[in-house]
């Protein structure tokens, strides 16, 4: 393997003007430092890693983990639109990922056996054990979604803001005649679901309205958790004459589910998906959703941690990237029989 003496004894120089030479030091004319890169180049030289960390007082990589099964992981396409955005900047910022999925505990540790520079948590719950220790060791750490308003985290968090839309999007189903509103939500330890719960509540207060609770239900954000619920909502009495999916993973769950009662859409039940997913766009009729700006949302999280790694503070503590409402064929107005019974 090529070493740095290598190059120093081709160039003529010392190794130590070689290695501020190939770490854009000073101390290095132009012409030389360009004779250096282009003998590295020549014998192909890649530095050391743990050489390369003394010098630049970091190792290079980026730990993504992902607090939830490989299966659920790897079959929402949340998680790799994610790590799409995340990728491209670390990229640009000489920096590699080590991906970590179903990860229980022991953040703290891939931090101090110097295996990473800091941490993105996909997916975070709100009170779960590895935010209190992250925090606590002011471990370099970004968390997507986050956590509520007013808590004692300090660490920086990235999210799709999805509150305008989510209020955007009732508004128009009541302003359409629907009043039972069903919201398939995931778990609310999830700031997907507390944010995208307080958006609805904000629609029906300001069309002074009160929603009915039993319409709201808790998904495990899978499609099999999506044909389950939706099923349980339309075998009530009075079914709801709208739904709302909370992510990519329920959307297709619902829809199944419609298509097996022999149910029109937007006939029969009006439905609204949120998500990032391009798979939104190729259902039947053509679905009203909230798009996610996923793949931004992972460049940002790796961007603000980058900064801090490199600088010890960020920006911002929490960066909202705002969602796209997208009207289509999928809601429509609630029918008289229908609204007769609101």
């Amino acid at each position: 393997m090529p070493t740095i003496n290598e190059i120093a004894q081709r160039a003529g120089v010392s190794v130590s003007t070689v290695s501020r030479a190939l770490n854009n030091k000073k101390g290095v004319g132009r012409k030389m430092r360009g004779k250096i890169i282009s003998i590295a180049d020549e014998i192909n030289y890649f530095p050391h890693s743990s050489a390369r960390a003394l010098v630049q007082k970091r190792i290079g990589v980026i730990g993504v983990v992902i607090p939830r099964t490989s299966e659920f992981a790897f079959q929402n396409p949340f998680y790799p639109k994610m790590l799409m955005g995340i990728s491209s900047t670390a990229q640009m910022h000489d920096y590699n990922l080590m991906l970590d999925i179903n990860k229980k505990e022991g953040y703290v540790s891939l931090y101090y056996r110097k295996l990473v520079d800091g941490i993105i948590v996909i997916g975070n719950r709100i009170h779960a054990s590895y935010m209190k220790e992250l925090n606590e060791n002011k471990i370099p750490s970004v968390v997507v979604p986050g956590y509520p308003a007013g808590s004692c985290y300090t660490i920086p968090s990235v999210a799709p803001d999805t509150f305008k839309s989510v209020q955007r999007v009732v508004s128009y189903l009541i302003k359409l005649g629907h009043r039972k509103i069903a919201f398939i939500l995931g778990k609310m330890t999830s700031m997907f679901s507390i944010e995208r719960f307080a958006a609805y509540k904000a629609a029906f207060e300001e069309n002074n309205l009160t929603y009915d609770p039993k319409y709201l239900l808790e998904s495990n954000f899978s499609q099999k958790d999506g044909f389950r619920l939706m099923g349980d909502l339309l075998d009530f009495s009075d079914p709801p004459t709208s739904v709302i999916c909370i992510n990519d993973n329920v959307t297709p769950g619902v829809m199944q589910q419609i298509k097996k009662r022999g149910l029109n859409i937007p006939e029969d039940i009006s439905v609204v998906a949120i998500g990032s997913s391009d798979v939104l766009d190729s259902f039947e009729p053509p679905l009203t959703c909230i798009k996610t700006p996923v793949v931004e949302v992972g460049q940002t999280a790796a961007k603000t941690l980058i900064q801090l790694i490199e600088t010890g503070h960020c920006a911002k503590r929490h960066t909202g990237i705002p969602a796209e409402l997208i009207i289509r064929d999928s809601t429509g107005a609630c029918s008289r029989e229908k609204a007769s019974l609101n």
